[in-house]
Order: C-alpha cells, then structure tokens, then sequence
C-alpha cells in the first residue's frame, strides 16, 4: 500500500457501480464449438484482457438463454473464487461468456471504467482483497464484500488521466507479450519441423527440396529413416535418455532462514509460483543453496503441477519445485524447445502421487529423447538465439514499463503524486 494516506475520499465498490453482472450458481451445458466460455484462469494480472486458455465453448442458443446478463464493452472482469480480485477488461466486440466464479462490474457516469480498473489493480486495493476474503482452502471475494472494498475517487478528470495512463503502459506490456507468443510459436514451430516431425527427412525421401531451406543446412539432414525405440527417426540419428543428453539439476530448498527479500544472495525460486510467461520473478533471495541454475538454464516445475516451463535470467538458487536443465551442447535455445517438446511427457506425472503430481530425478532422467547430429544442432541454434535475444529484450522492456507504472499508480491514486495539468482530461 501507499505509504500516504489517501487524500481523495475513499468510497465503497458498491456504490461506485451501476451494475453486476453476476451468474454465478448457473453451470451452463457446454459444447465443441461455439461461443467461448471463460474460466477464471482467463483472468490474470498479467494481461489487460482475458487470456483465452484452454476455454470451453457454449452454443448459440445457450448463449441467448442460459445467460441472466452478458457483460458490455468496457466492463470489468471481476474474480471471486480462487485468485480473487483478478481483473480484465471486457473487449470491444465481446467475444465470450462467464458463468461462475466471476462477475462484470460496470461503473457509475461518475466514475471512469479505465480508473476503476487501474484502482482494482493497485496494490493498496489488492491488499484490501486479501484481507477481506474468506475462505481456508479456496479464497473468496463475494459480492456482499463490495460494501467493505474501499476506493480513492480522485475528481473525474484525474481519473481519465491516470486510467488512460495505466491503460496505455499496461497496454504496450500487453503488446510485448503477444509479441513473445508470437516469437516462441515460431521457434518452436521450426523445432518441431526438424526435430519431432522430420519434414526436411521426408521431404528427401519424396525426391523434394526442403521447403524454405538452403542447401548447407538441407545436406546436415539424411534422405532415410529407420527403426528405433521412439518409432521411425532419420537414419543415424541417435536415442538417448535425457540424463545422458542433458545436465539436470533438481532442486533443494535451502534453510529457511538463508530466505530473504531484501535482494541479499541470489535469486531463489522455489516453484511454479515464481513463474511468468518466460521468465521468472524474482520474490526472494537465498544466502544459500547448493542446487543452482546458470543463465539460459530452463526451469522446469517439478511439482503441481509438473512441466511448466521458464528460463533462467541469471543465476539463481532453485528450490524442491524446481528442476534446471540444459542441453549438453549449452545451446539454451535448443534446450527450451526440447523441454517444450516433452511437456505432454511431463504433464502425464501430474496424475502420480498420492496428493499432487510430482517427477522424482529417475524418472525424468530416463525420458527417451532422439538426438540429432550436433552439426544440425548447431544450425537451429543459429536461426533460434535470435529469437531467444529478442524474448529477453521484450521481457526487460516489460518490466521496465510495469514497475514504472507500479511505482507511479499508488501514488496518483492516493493523490501523493498530483497529476501534471497537461495530463488532465476533461
């Protein structure tokens, strides 16, 4: 929170609100296709707008009947199960539905839907959140809680300046990530291409050049197959676990009182919740830890769940949830998509253990794995670190974007920082 108190007057959620969009209790019937319905995961403080992760779908009719309200352009998504407090805005056209778990809040004349937003995602109203939510094992936020969640309300042109600002940062933050989504499907893609699917193999097999391959690169691939226990791989390509092709490093948790967040020691990230997109976030810090990642390691969570992917930063001390792995070769941009590549293999231990999925270092060191000539090896490496370059720059430039807008956000909320006339929107 601000460590100023407000000097605008601080209102109830409630009554800064025209309407509720609210269905929750309705468990709709679902379908294959159709209109997206989405779950709380959709909503995340990483993204302005909902995220579309593994929806469901609903049909038109359901849609047209099913449904008390539908949110409008504008609106704000608002958790209350789960990771409550979590918000969206509602994109213009609205392209999805909700049922539980969440409502869409839409604000008063009075009151500027960005500002709402901005306010909803500021620190001092999330901490509100967390004290008022109840619940021991799922936390909630209920509706009746609105009275209790209170807002500094600003005059209302202050308020169309400091939510157009936020909207703007957030935006270009939203941008940058597209942008790396973009940019990880691609190598990916190529990963796939060569090292899963064989096509340049294939393609020489059917008396065709590669398609949009040189003819260096095209000569590093066989024109055969042949049998192994993976199946059919390029002849003289080689099997192997991934103990032997990778160093794998599990991870230990050092004393609790080597723990720190006043930047003291190495980073330390202890499970999939010090995860982002590519990234980590850095939390904490360790003074020990003899279990370490190096720069470009990849960081795979090895409990609940198991096979979530990021890549080290820097060194960092890695706790029991994490494990670090990189190819023998040292080629971080190969190692990140191997490990993407396996993540159906590593997902399948989220349904071992008694209470929550885990991958002991057997298991994962005896995953089968095809290697390719270290030649090939090499040219992926060409034509991906590139693409792992710009990740990190787009993932800098984020940062560098969200803790400005961090740091500024409380203050012109609380009015501590007064908002610059020029900025003033009438």
């Amino acid at each position: 929170m601000s460590s100023s108190p407000s000097v605008f007057p601080l209102t109830p959620l409630s009554e800064l609100l025209s309407n509720v969009v609210d269905n929750r209790g309705r468990t709709c019937p679902t379908a294959q296709e159709g209109i997206p319905l989405i779950a709380t995961n959709c909503i995340t403080n990483h993204s302005i707008f909902p995220v579309f992760s593994k929806v469901r779908y609903v049909s038109q009719e359901t849609y047209d009947t099913w449904f008390r309200q539908h949110p409008l352009p504008g609106d704000i998504v608002l958790v209350n199960k789960g990771s409550p407090g979590n918000v969206a805005l509602v994109p213009d056209p609205v392209t999805f539905c909700f049922a539980q778990d969440m409502v869409a809040i839409r604000p008063i004349e009075s009151i500027d839907n960005f500002f709402l937003f901005a306010a909803l995602k500021s620190a001092q109203v999330r901490a509100q959140v967390e004290n008022i939510q109840v619940g021991t094992t799922i936390p909630h936020f209920k509706k009746s809680d609105f009275d209790k969640l209170l807002i500094p309300v600003p005059p209302l042109p202050a308020q169309k300046a400091i939510g157009l600002l936020h909207y703007r940062l957030g935006l270009k933050v939203e941008t940058n990530r597209r942008i790396s989504e973009n940019l990880e499907s691609i190598a990916q893609t190529l990963f796939r291409s060569w090292f899963v699917d064989f096509d340049p193999v294939r393609a020489k097999m059917a008396g065709e050049k590669p398609a949009g391959m040189d003819d260096a690169t095209a000569e590093l691939f066989p024109d055969s197959m042949e049998e192994s226990e993976l199946g059919e791989i390029p002849a003289g390509w080689k099997v192997g676990d991934l103990g032997e092709l990778c160093h794998l490093t599990m991870g230990q948790s050092p004393p609790g009182d080597a723990y720190n967040l006043s930047g003291e020691g190495l980073p330390f990230y202890q499970g999939r919740t010090d995860f982002g997109m590519r990234f980590p976030k850095t939390r904490m810090y360790s003074t020990l830890g003899n279990r370490k990642a190096s720069p470009g390691d990849v960081l795979v969570s090895v409990r609940a769940p198991v096979g979530d992917l990021n890549q080290a930063l820097e060194e960092c001390v890695i706790g029991r949830g994490v494990a670090a792995v990189i190819h023998r070769s040292g080629s971080q941009a190969y190692s990140y998509s191997l490990m993407q590549s396996i993540q159906h293999r590593l997902e399948y231990f989220n349904g071992e253990g008694t209470v929550f999925g885990a991958i002991n270092k057997t298991d994962f060191s005896s995953i089968p794995l095809v290697e390719p000539p270290v030649e090939l090896l090499n040219r992926f490496d060409e034509l991906a670190s590139p693409v792992n370059g710009l990740l990190r720059s787009l993932h800098e430039q984020s940062q560098n974007l969200a803790a400005t807008r961090d740091a500024l956000l409380p203050r012109l909320i609380s009015g501590e920082l007064e908002v610059p006339e020029d900025l003033l929107v009438s």
